[in-house]
């Protein structure tokens, strides 16, 4: 694929010095606020388009819906029998729980909130880049079927930034599935509510009249076609710009009233947003190493108000191509299966659960695929592999290189192509100052970041690994084009013989893809088709050479091969370590392995980790991601190296010794690994004793 510029004909990409609302595709929705008047935009009459068989109502109507429906009646009458308390006091909490829940949206919040964001956005950021096109699908679509809005989720702005943008368009604005966690916030979680969230709980459990009414209120406004409704499909802020594997239950609620023909079709869009730079980035980082979020409140978000006066460089967001769900499901599901079953009994057909599962996969996958790459996560990916500082010039030609191949691998790239390479990379040195600087030598550094408030951290180690953690997520930000041509790379790169057979690479291939799943997403069963592919963009593009079905080591060995090697290191070395501590762990009186709360064993992980860290043994501080042991932790548990156990309603694991040592010892094989001693891990004490000198 021929190498890609989003921008090649703007000189500058700056608002002072670019007039041009147009940038390819996109257009910045920023530029006409700029040189207006903020007050009459949020006044504006707004012709706004609506589903054709829209019956108009308020919130207060959909509410009263949802309390007469038979889903819910049902529901209340199961709990009356379950619970042996009568009808009125179910009854009672059900309203309870629907006026938790339940939006407000009003014309008049909303025209508030649009005059606060557009204010926010403009101190924020340079240019906001819609893909217009994306728009104009969804205008016409509007009209013909309930729409359903699924947004990459890295950011708090993801939500306000939907909102916006439908209220530029002129499109309907969407009520969005957000989190009780804002709900708490004075003035803020009731100007929320009133502009369209309808907030839920992380976990229903087996409340059936949870359930029962979340589902109702989602299906009933999807049936009436109010507004769009917006959820993320990940079911959570990525901490790490990595996407998430998707999540099915609110899919699931969402597509039943198409299976169950309550309707004839649901249009599902996938939508992208890309920062250059992400607003949470110190926090993530620190929360990464086990320091709690703080919690949101109006206090702290008016405390935090002092970053309105840094740049946080652009945004794109990209509306993918809308996907029909009717035509998506032809074939693969029978919806006449529900002829003969109430309607309002939740109930799904397996077929139907499997064409979900799908869905979500090719919803992030999508996702991934439109993200735009800014020069920043090339020049990351670089630095990741250069802690100890490399030279402007060095970077400007390591970067040139990267881009090349992330292009080639089909990923967008955000680079003005009539600029320097010495420029871009100066500009964005500028707009990321925080994490990194240029010296006097002009090499470029890590600069030591200070952490946030609240993180109260002063242990040198912490703020180091916070450094690190905030550049890994600009690194991370690319992963997902690369991980399928490197986990072959890997394969090629530490194999000890002169040929590899295609079954023994694809048999490599598949163990990588097992222990990477929780890190990365795959669309399960499409294993073999992902690894004929990347093998061939390898030998087609990254000198990987095939004879007679076998890879010939001594000429596939490359920079390629290398580099994508090293991207993955730190997944591979601290899965690693993470195995060695489960191994290292003390039986119990029994002579069993002994079972610990998966908090604890990722924890003790992390302390395992620091040691050696601070030891020299090992050197990647990323390692000490909470994220990554947990991923770690379930991946082994799906291969069988860990088990699990449920004693008084609290999940604890312990490892399968003979499995979990197979699985180690393969592992070893694609990384170099250090030579670690026996270690026991006192958590109470926060000591570590190791049984041998380091």
């Amino acid at each position: 694929m021929a190498e890609q510029s989003r921008n090649a004909w703007i000189s500058k990409d700056d608002p002072k010095l670019v007039s041009a609302r147009q940038k390819d595709m996109f257009e910045d929705i920023l530029e006409d606020r700029r040189h207006s008047s903020d007050l009459r935009y949020s006044l504006k009459t707004r012709d706004v388009t609506t589903f054709k068989l829209n019956k108009p109502r308020v919130p207060l109507q959909i509410k009263e819906h949802v309390m007469k429906s038979d889903r819910v009646n049902f529901a209340i009458d199961q709990t009356c029998l379950d619970t042996k308390l009568p009808r009125e006091e179910i009854v009672a909490e059900a309203m309870s729980i629907l006026d938790e829940m339940a939006h407000n949206l009003r014309t008049g919040a909303v025209r508030g909130f649009a005059f606060f964001l557009i204010k926010v956005m403009k101190s924020l950021y340079r240019r906001i880049y819609v893909n217009v096109d994306g728009i104009q699908k969804i205008r016409g679509l509007i009209k013909e079927y309930p729409i359903l809005l699924m947004p990459s989720h890295r950011s708090y702005m993801d939500f306000l930034l939907m909102s916006y943008v439908f209220y530029n368009y002129d499109l309907p604005l969407p009520v969005i599935a957000a989190a009780m966690d804002f709900m708490g916030m004075k003035f803020f979680g009731w100007l929320l509510r009133n502009s369209g969230a309808f907030y839920i709980r992380r976990s229903f459990g087996e409340d059936h009249l949870y359930w029962a009414i979340f589902t109702e209120y989602v299906q009933c406004q999807i049936c009436n076609g109010d507004n769009p409704i917006e959820f993320y499909v990940e079911g959570t802020r990525s901490r790490t710009a990595k996407s998430y594997t998707p999540k099915f239950g609110m899919l699931s609620a969402a597509l039943e009233p198409y299976f169950k023909s309550h309707i004839p079709d649901i249009i599902v869009v996938p939508v992208s947003i890309s920062y250059d730079r992400i607003l949470e980035e110190s926090l993530y980082a620190y929360e990464l190493l086990g320091v709690p979020k703080p919690k949101e409140s109006t206090s702290g978000l008016l405390k935090a108000r002092k970053i309105l006066e840094e740049n946080f460089g652009n945004i794109h967001i990209v509306f993918g191509q809308p996907i029909s769900i009717r035509k998506y499901s032809e074939g693969l599901v029978d919806r006449s299966l529900h002829n003969l079953a109430p309607r309002y009994i939740a109930s799904l057909t397996n077929q139907e659960q499997d064409l979900i599962k799908k869905l979500g996969h090719h919803m992030v996958l999508t996702q991934q695929k439109h993200m735009v790459v800014s020069p920043w996560s090339l020049m990351a990916s670089v630095l990741m592999q250069s802690q100890g500082g490399v030279s402007l010039r060095q970077l400007g030609k390591e970067v040139e290189w990267v881009k090349r191949q992330a292009s080639n691998l089909g990923a967008y790239c955000d680079w003005p192509a009539s600029e320097s390479a010495e420029s871009v990379l100066r500009a964005n040195l500028k707009l990321h100052e925080n994490i990194v600087r240029v010296s006097q030598e002009d090499v470029v550094e890590l600069v030591r970041v200070a952490p946030p408030a609240h993180a109260k951290a002063t242990d040198a180690m912490m703020i180091t690994a916070g450094q690190h953690l905030m550049l890994s997520l600009y690194r991370n930000h690319i992963l997902h084009v690369f991980v399928r041509p490197a986990m072959i790379a890997i394969s090629v790169n530490t194999c000890n013989e002169e040929r590899l057979s295609i079954d023994d690479l694809y048999t490599k291939y598949t163990f990588l893809e097992n222990l990477l799943c929780k890190d990365f997403v795959f669309i399960p069963g499409n294993t073999k088709a992902d690894f004929e592919l990347a093998l061939l963009t390898l030998t087609h593009t990254c000198g990987v050479v095939m004879e007679n079905n076998e890879v010939v080591i001594a000429k596939s060995t490359n920079k390629h091969t290398t580099f994508y090697s090293h991207m993955f290191e730190p997944f591979l070395l601290g899965y690693w370590i993470l195995c060695q501590y489960l191994l290292s762990n003390h039986p119990n009186v029994a002579g069993k392995p002994l079972a610990k709360t998966q908090k604890n064993l990722v924890k003790e992980a992390q302390m395992l980790t620091a040691r050696l860290l601070q030891e020299g043994v090992v050197k990647h501080y990323e390692m000490l991601s909470l994220d990554m042991m947990n991923n770690g932790l379930h991946a082994l548990y799906s291969m069988g190296g860990v088990s699990k156990e449920r004693r008084d309603g609290v999940v604890y694991m312990y490892p399968n010794m003979r499995q979990l040592s197979t699985i180690t010892d393969y592992l070893a094989k694609f990384v170099d690994v250090p030579p670690l001693p026996s270690v026991s891990i006192n958590l109470h004490s926060k000591t570590i004793t190791v049984n041998a000198k380091l």
